[in-house]
C-alpha cells in the first residue's frame, strides 16, 4: 500500500531556528531530546507528535503548530490560504474531530491533524491523497465494528526504548589494559559495571562477587584461578556483539513492547488471509521464526519457564532443595528411631570371646551396628534427595559432603555445605540462563530493525484504515475533481446530522457547470431560500462538507459528486444579532477580496441578520453582483429577502427554494428538502396557521379559523 507520509518537499527546512516559533532555548531542548538537530527537524517534518512531545516545555499544541508549519513549507500552502474564515476553520475542525474518531491509535489521530484542504493549485497534492486514500477504502468494510482486528489496532504504539536505568547486577567486566577498559566503558557501562585490576588477587576478589565476569584482554587469564571463577574472554572488544555482552538489552527492548509486536505480527497475519499485503519484508516463515521466539520471552524480559528443561529443571532444584532436605531428613530421623527402638544387639562367639578377654569393648559394637544404620538413611536421603531435585552426576556428587561421615543423631546437613551446593545450582543456573538469554537474544536482534518497521508501517496503515473506516461509516465516495467552476452531487447527507441521527434525507442539488445542473441553470451565484427548519442550514453544512473533505483529498458524503476548482473557501455562518459598528465594518472587508480572480466558493446563511433589512439587501446585492464578475467563482447565499435582493441587483442570479408541502397525520410540516431551482420558495404560514387551528378549540379556534380565512383571498406572507 502506498505512504503519503514521506511527500515531496517544496521548501525544505535546514535548521530548527526556520521554523516560526523555535527560538535557541527550544532548539536546544529538542537537539539535547533527540541527539543532532538533522533527528529533530527529521520529527517535526514527519509530524512525530508523539516524540514532540516528550521535549521538555513542548505541549501536543505546540508540537502538532510545529508539524503543521514544516507540512505548510513543504507542501507550499498552509491551511489558512483554503480556509478563509473562522466558520470555515470550525467547520474543518469537526470534521477533523469527527474523523479522528475512528483512529484506533494516536500516531494516526496525531496524523490526521496534519491533513487540510489545498487550493486547487496544488492538484497534483489533492490527488496524491486520493490515491492513497482510494488503496484503502476496500478495507474500510473488511472488519466489522469491534471486531478482533480493531481491538489488535487500539493495543499498536509507537515503540518504547530500552529503560535508561536498566542495571545488570550480577555480572562485571574486568580489564588489566587502560585502553580497553575505557574502550568497554563507552560500550557498556550505562548498563553494566566495568573495572580496573591491578593484580591477580584483585581480580579474583572482585570476581567472587559476580555469577558472571566478562574479560576483553588477556592480562590475568595466564595465571591459575580457583575452582570457583570461570570468566569469559572476548578477543575483539570492537567486534562483539551487545547480545554477548548484554542480551538483557535486547530483550528489554522486545520485552516492553511485547504486546504491540505481536498486535502488529497479528495484524499483518489477518490482512494476508484477507489477501491485503502489508510489510512483504516479513515472510510467512519469518513471521513464524519470530512469533515462536516471542512465546519464549516474557513480559520481565526472561525466557519463560516450560520452553527449556535445564531452566527448568535447576529452577525447580533451587527451589525445592530446602524443603526436600527437610522433609527427607524428618522422614530418615523418624525411621532411623523406630529401628532403634526395635534393634537388639546379638553377639557372635568371637565377638563374646573378645569382650570378655577385653580385646573389644560394648562401645565399638555399638558404633559399628548404628554405623550401618547411619550409611543406610543418608544413603537413601542422599538418593531421594537426587531424585526429587532431579540433580545430575557432579551434583549428585556433592551430596556426598553435604552429611558428617561421622554418626550423629538426630541425623543433619552441614549448612557449610548445604550453602555451596545452593551456590552450584545457582551459578550453574545463572550460567544456563545467560547462555539461553544470549540464544534468544541473537535470534532477536535479528529482527529489530523489521519490527521498528514492521511497528512503523502498522501504525502508517492505521491512518489510512482509520480514513477507509470513517468513509464506510458514513457510506463516502471521493469526488470527480471538474475542470469548471461548479460543486454538483446526487444522495447528499450532512455528516453532523448522520453522526447525530442515524438515517436523514438525502439530498441532490448544484451550482455552476456540472453534470447534475439542469440545463439553462448553470448559474454559478445562487440565493438559496425557504421555510424555516427546513435545511438550509444543513445544505450549506453540507456543500462545506463536501468541499472541504474533496479538497483534502477524502471521500465526500454523497453518492456522485462533481467538484470544481475552488482555491479560496468563505463560509459566514448566521450572524446572532445585528452587528455593531465595527464588526459590520469588519465584515464587509472580509469580502473585499471577492474582486481578486482566483477561483472563490462562498457560503453564507442569512447575511441580512448583520444591518436592518433594506441595508442588507442592498448590500448582499452588492456582493452577488462582484462575485458573478468573477467567472472562477461560486457563491451561495441563503436569505429570507430574496425578493428585495432581486430588485436591487442588475445581475443574473438563480434562486433556488425549499418548500413545505403539507402537513402530515401528525400535524407536522412536511418538508421537501431538495431545493427546487429557480424557485423563490414561500414559507407557509397557512399550513402553520392550519395546525394551530386543527390542535384548538373554543375561542382559540375561531381566532385561527378567522386568520386563515384571511388566505382565501391570496395573501401570502414572506418568512
Amino acid at each position: 500500500m502506498k505512504s503519503i507520509l514521506g511527500m515531496k518537499t517544496s521548501q525544505s527546512l535546514s535548521s530548527l531556528r526556520e521554523i516560526h516559533g523555535i527560538g535557541e532555548r527550544v532548539a536546544d531542548r529538542l537537539i539535547e531530546h533527540f541527539g543532532t538537530e538533522e533527528a529533530a527537524l527529521q520529527a517535526i517534518c514527519e509530524g512525530d507528535i508523539a516524540s514532540l512531545s516528550e521535549v521538555n516545555g513542548i505541549s501536543r499544541n505546540f508540537a502538532l503548530s510545529l508539524a503543521r508549519y514544516a507540512r505548510s513549507r513543504a507542501e507550499g500552502c498552509s491551511i489558512s490560504d483554503f480556509l478563509k474564515t473562522k466558520e470555515a476553520l470550525d467547520l474543518y475542525s469537526r470534521l477533523l474531530e469527527l474523523i479522528k474518531s475512528f483512529a484506533h491509535t494516536t500516531h494516526a489521530r496525531d496524523k490526521l491533524n496534519l491533513f487540510y484542504p489545498l487550493p486547487a493549485s496544488r492538484m497534483d497534492l489533492i490527488q496524491e491523497r486520493q490515491a492513497f486514500v482510494r488503496d484503502y477504502l476496500e478495507l474500510g468494510n473488511a472488519f466489522p465494528e469491534n471486531s478482533e482486528f480493531l481491538k489488535l489496532l487500539t493495543r499498536v504504539s509507537e515503540l518504547r526504548p530500552v529503560p535508561g536505568n536498566l542495571k545488570v547486577r550480577d555480572r562485571i567486566i574486568l580489564c588489566g589494559d587502560s585502553k580497553i577498559l575505557e574502550a568497554a566503558k563507552e560500550k557498556f557501562q550505562d548498563f553494566l559495571s566495568a573495572h580496573a585490576v591491578e593484580n591477580l588477587s584483585e581480580f579474583v576478589d572482585l570476581a567472587r562477587g559476580y555469577s558472571s565476569v566478562i574479560v576483553f584482554d588477556d592480562t590475568y587469564l595466564g595465571f591459575d584461578l580457583p575452582e570457583d571463577i570461570e570468566p569469559e574472554y572476548f578477543q575483539d572488544l570492537s567486534r562483539v556483539e551487545f547480545w554477548q555482552v548484554l542480551p538483557e538489552k535486547e530483550l528489554a527492548f522486545f520485552a516492553r513492547n511485547l504486546d504491540c509486536i505481536r498486535s502488529c505480527l497479528n495484524i499483518v497475519s489477518a490482512l494476508r488471509s484477507g489477501n491485503f499485503e502489508l510489510f512483504e519484508e516479513l515472510s510467512k516463515e519469518k513471521l513464524d521464526i519470530l512469533e515462536t521466539a516471542l512465546s519464549k520471552l516474557g513480559e520481565d524480559g526472561k525466557p519463560v519457564e516450560g520452553f527449556d528443561p535445564e531452566l527448568d529443571r535447576l529452577g525447580a532444584a533451587l527451589q525445592n532443595l530446602d524443603p526436600a532436605l527437610t522433609s527427607a531428613l524428618n522422614e530418615a530421623n523418624h525411621r532411623m528411631n523406630q529401628t532403634l527402638e526395635a534393634s537388639s544387639l546379638t553377639l557372635s562367639g568371637q565377638e563374646l570371646v573378645r569382650l570378655v578377654s577385653g580385646g573389644m569393648e560394648i562401645k565399638d559394637l555399638l558404633t559399628k551396628e548404628l554405623n550401618r544404620i547411619y550409611k543406610d538413611e543418608i544413603g537413601a536421603i542422599k538418593e531421594e534427595l537426587a531424585e526429587k531435585l532431579g540433580l545430575q552426576k557432579q551434583e549428585k556428587l556433592m551430596l556426598d559432603s553435604l552429611f558428617p561421615d561421622e554418626v550423629s543423631y538426630p541425623l543433619y546437613a552441614d549448612q557449610s555445605q548445604l550453602k555451596l551446593l545452593r551456590q552450584k545450582l545457582n551459578n550453574t543456573l545463572e550460567k544456563t540462563r545467560l547462555a539461553r538469554k544470549r540464544e534468544l537474544a541473537k535470534k532477536l536482534s535479528t529482527f529489530h530493525q523489521s519490527v521498528e518497521k514492521l511497528v512503523r508501517k502498522v501504525l502508517d496503515f492505521d491512518l489510512g484504515f482509520s480514513i477507509a473506516c470513517f468513509s464506510a461509516k458514513f457510506q463516502l465516495n471521493l469526488p470527480e475533481l471538474i475542470l469548471e467552476a461548479g460543486i454538483g452531487f446526487t444522495g447528499g447527507e450532512n455528516l453532523f446530522l448522520k453522526a447525530r441521527y442515524g438515517e436523514i434525507d438525502p439530498i441532490s442539488y448544484s451550482i455552476g457547470k456540472t453534470g447534475f445542473s439542469p440545463e439553462g441553470m448553470e448559474n454559478r451565484v445562487v440565493l438559496l431560500s425557504g421555510v424555516n427548519s427546513g435545511g438550509k442550514t444543513s445544505l450549506l453544512e453540507l456543500l462545506a462538507q463536501c468541499v472541504i473533505l474533496g479538497y483534502m483529498g477524502f471521500p465526500v458524503p454523497a453518492k456522485k459528486l462533481e467538484l470544481g476548482p475552488v482555491e479560496e473557501f468563505y463560509y459566514f455562518g448566521k450572524s446572532k444579532g445585528t452587528l455593531d459598528a465595527g464588526a459590520f465594518e469588519t465584515t464587509l472587508k472580509q469580502f473585499s477580496v471577492l474582486s481578486e480572480a482566483s477561483e472563490k466558493l462562498v457560503l453564507a446563511d442569512e447575511l441580512e441578520s448583520i444591518t436592518e433589512p433594506g441595508a442588507s439587501a442592498r448590500i448582499i446585492a452588492g456582493i452577488l453582483e462582484y462575485l458573478s464578475r468573477n467567472e472562477q467563482s461560486l457563491g451561495i447565499f441563503v436569505s429570507h429577502l430574496s425578493e428585495l435582493i432581486l430588485e436591487n441587483t442588475g445581475t443574473e442570479v438563480r434562486v433556488d427554494g425549499i418548500e413545505a408541502d403539507g402537513l402530515d397525520s401528525h400535524l407536522e410540516l412536511i418538508v421537501n428538502r431538495n431545493p427546487i431551482y429557480n424557485r423563490i420558495a414561500r414559507s407557509t404560514p397557512e399550513l402553520i396557521v392550519e395546525r394551530l387551528l386543527r390542535k384548538t378549540t373554543g375561542k382559540e379556534q375561531e381566532f385561527y379559523s378567522h386568520l386563515k380565512d384571511k388566505f382565501k383571498t391570496g395573501s401570502k406572507i414572506n418568512f
